[in-house]
């Protein structure tokens, strides 16, 4: 069977021969195709660095810094979690082992291969933007996605989140490729490398192979359809037999026609996790309990399954809340084109489009959400729990925004199409820069901005992350030998700053306010206990100092009698 096609990108098939093997390369390899992606791939690197340049060290990426030092987390006997595999730590260790010694603060050079992950996501959304819309769709996805500022913080820094939504989308660009390509036992075998990747470092990246197994179904059940209405219906290439590789066509024989990506990512992939996450191996069950929705009835040993399903849409609310008001429009208009144009090719008659590409696109969009719903994703703190339908979703807009400016007037299509991804775009980089340095927090016009989020106890940060820009004036303004009390900071966090040289040496830490001179509290729209602690021991509420967002507070500094110069 044949995966699906974009149709805008699809070319005739080629000749079996070596010749028409090289013409077909040549054809995936053309230059603005290849051009476009490896300029988004440094562009991205480059902005997700300066990103990772500023911003703080949330409660989750201080965890993934606890294994990659050894922490619990890290120990290959500790239970697995599901929303935090090993491969985060694991790369967080080799790069800091690897970029510290050449200079970089701590603090970057954790962060690095997701940097690498953001340019190889930003790399693929150009190439599938491309098959997609053409240049002009390679140019808008990889912009779409990456401008969503939650979306931008996760491919900036060392979390489990990003690296698997590259790896995820990586995946699924590859069991595409398997259908597209006549080295299809390659891309098959690339597409389970890259979901047992994707797995080790999120495990409730599973869902991505459902979501391929049922594409293909449909895709088939599409294909005889389409078939049956039209006999000269062209076959994608090399036919549906696999007659353009021996060992593709012979594989899937033995198969009974199950699709050989989708077998290479079912048995590939389990080796590939077992092989960077052996504990998985000693408590299958548990893990398997730990992976089902809440309230399935397998528990083991007591031990509690997947945390509570959120409340009924949920994760399309925060989405509606959080992604810029324009980029949000252009991919809910993405979402009704794609049902548009899968209507359109079940329509009876020659088929005018490949509904394969539809039905992929919307799955990809739709299965992450529909994991986080049902409480087989993790309910994680903002979007994280469906981070995977961010570049699916961008894919979508993208491509509406373009069938839009076609439609609206074709004589001048692209000036007015650039007009729209200005209008869109604009807004969502003005979000980015007005939400620094809590991008984790940002809220979009419908929430009423940062204000309105905060007037309404919505999560004002990722846990954490906006303590790193009051770090300059604490080390100018504390006095000498001050001991410091981190309200809401990983005890993680600040030891890298420390080693960085972000805080002062005399500069120390303690545990309790009582005991502290200066009080660092972070808010985040949760329980404030420890502030008013804090106002007890210092006999004061008047903070000395602190970071605002739209006078809307983030860390609030607090200091006893002479304390604070």
């Amino acid at each position: 069977m044949t995966s699906a096609l974009f149709t805008a990108g699809a070319q005739p098939p080629a000749p079996s021969s070596r010749a028409g093997r090289l013409e077909e390369l040549a054809r995936a390899l053309r230059p603005g195709r290849r051009r476009i992606a490896l300029a988004w791939a440094a562009a991205a690197f480059l902005g997700l660095a300066a990103v990772a340049g500023g911003a703080g060290i949330t409660a989750d990426e201080a965890a993934v810094l606890s294994a990659a030092r050894g922490g619990a987390e890290g120990d290959a006997s500790a239970p697995p979690v599901l929303d935090r595999g090993p491969l985060a730590p694991l790369l967080a260790r080799a790069a800091d082992a690897t970029a510290s010694r050449i200079g970089l603060p701590h603090r970057v050079a954790v962060r690095l291969p997701a940097l690498l992950a953001g340019a190889l996501l930003a790399a693929l959304l150009a190439l599938l933007g491309h098959d997609l819309a053409g240049p002009a769709g390679a140019l808008l996805a990889p912009a779409l996605c990456l401008l969503v500022p939650r979306e931008l913080v996760l491919s900036a820094t060392a979390t489990a989140d990003g690296l698997s939504a590259a790896l995820g989308l990586g995946a699924i660009w590859a069991y595409r490729l398997a259908g597209r390509t006549r080295r299809r036992l390659g891309a098959s075998v690339a597409a389970g490398l890259l979901l047992g990747l994707a797995v080790a470092a999120r495990l409730d990246a599973w869902i991505i192979l459902p979501v391929v197994a049922v594409h293909a179904l449909l895709e088939r059940a599409l294909r005889r359809g389409s078939t049956e209405r039209s006999t000269d219906a062209p076959d994608g290439p090399g036919g549906e037999d696999g007659s353009d590789d021996p060992r593709a066509a012979a594989l899937e024989a033995r198969l009974h026609g199950v699709p050989l990506a989708v077998a290479a990512m079912a048995l590939v992939a389990p080796l590939v996790l077992a092989a960077i996450w052996p504990s998985l191996l000693v408590p299958p069950l548990r893990t398997f309990a730990a992976a089902v929705p809440s309230g399935a009835g397998l528990p083991y040993l007591g031990a509690p399954l997947a945390p509570p399903r959120p409340p009924p849409g949920y994760p399309l609310l925060l989405t509606a809340l959080s992604v810029p008001l324009g980029i949000l429009l252009a991919e809910a208009g993405g979402l009704v084109h794609a049902v548009a144009r899968l209507w359109r090719a079940r329509r009876p008659g020659p088929p005018a489009l490949d509904a394969g590409d539809e039905l992929l696109l919307l799955a990809g969009a739709i299965a992450p959400l529909a994991a986080a719903q049902t409480g087989i994703a993790p309910l994680l703190g903002g979007v994280r729990a469906w981070a995977l339908a961010f570049p699916f979703l961008a894919l979508l807009g993208a491509r509406a925004i373009l069938a839009a400016a076609r439609t609206a007037w074709p004589a001048r299509a692209r000036p007015l199409a650039a007009a729209l991804a200005l209008l869109v775009l604009y807004p969502a980089a003005r979000a980015v820069a007005r939400g620094w340095p809590a991008l984790g927090g940002t809220w979009n016009e419908l929430a009423g901005g940062a204000p309105g989020a905060a007037s309404f106890g919505l999560q004002r940060q990722e846990r954490g992350e906006a303590a790193h820009a009051i770090l300059p004036e604490l080390e100018a303004r504390a006095r000498p030998g001050a001991r410091v009390v981190w309200l809401g900071v990983a005890p993680e966090a600040v030891a890298v700053y420390a080693a960085d040289g972000a805080l002062r040496p005399d500069l120390s830490t303690v545990a309790d306010p009582a005991d502290a001179d200066l009080a660092v509290a972070v808010l985040d729209g949760g329980s404030r206990d420890a502030e008013y602690r804090t106002w007890a021991a210092f006999r004061t509420s008047r903070p000395v100092s602190g970071v605002f967002v739209d006078e809307v507070p983030l860390v609030l500094v607090y200091a006893r009698p002479g304390a604070w110069r």
